[in-house]
């Protein structure tokens, strides 16, 4: 579990080594695919030499490096980390359930809602994204983003705000929990550690807190 401490790294050491970038010492996902960077150890110093190939501010989760004068790390608040502890689940009703097109566009849209700039136009290529539309029109969603080889990220669970309440957040996280399960793989997942609601949300589907991590935006010509 040592990997849940760096977990972007582990990542793109890991399940997805295919998505990673060399820095330098750091790897990141290509802009369009996530906005995330990595060093392999908290504290790393990192020189103007890496950091001057960056064409935009990335962010860095758990390990966060240390950067020369001329440079910032915008600190975003704490993120928990949960990780699912139960058993097997059982698949929730299909109830209009769809498995969404990698590039489908609507799907930036959406989570632009709730986290802009996180989810970019081939985040969807990351792993699969499920959702569930009202008159054709995208209205929720979740997938899989982080593969940490046994381990797997349940990642932009999102609803319209005009569609809360209809049970949708924790139907479609269900619906990825199963298919992870059903290849022998841990959900994990990161939430925002004052996010309460969305954690009561998780912890009622039998995930539990690993601990807060670090967010620090790497801004680029501060």
């Amino acid at each position: 579990m040592e990997r849940l401490a760096n977990p972007v790294w582990a990542a793109l050491t890991g399940g997805q080594r295919h998505l990673a970038r060399e820095l330098g010492a750091m790897l990141r996902y290509e802009p369009d695919v996530a906005p995330f960077c990595a060093v392999p150890e908290h504290g790393m110093f990192v020189p103007a030499r890496d950091l001057v190939q960056l064409a935009e501010d990335v962010y860095f989760v758990g390990a966060i490096p240390e950067v020369p004068d001329g440079w910032r790390l915008a600190e975003l608040g704490g993120v928990l980390q949960m990780v699912y502890r139960g058993g097997p689940v059982t698949p929730p009703p299909a109830g209009g359930i769809v498995e969404l097109d990698a590039l489908d566009p609507a799907m930036e849209a959406l989570t632009a809602i709730a986290f802009p700039g996180y989810f970019r136009a081939r985040t969807g290529t990351m792993g699969r994204y499920f959702g569930i539309r009202d008159a054709g029109r995208l209205v929720a969603l979740s997938g899989e983003r982080m593969d940490l080889g046994t381990l797997r990220e349940v990642s932009a669970v999102c609803t319209h705000p005009g569609h809360t309440g209809r049970g949708h957040a924790r139907q479609l996280v269900r619906h990825v929990m199963h298919g992870m399960l059903a290849e022998g793989v841990t959900p994990m997942l990161h939430v925002g550690a004052r996010n309460e609601r969305a954690i009561a949300l998780y912890e009622s589907l039998g995930f539990e807190r690993n601990g807060v991590l670090r967010h620090a935006r790497l801004v680029i010509n501060p």
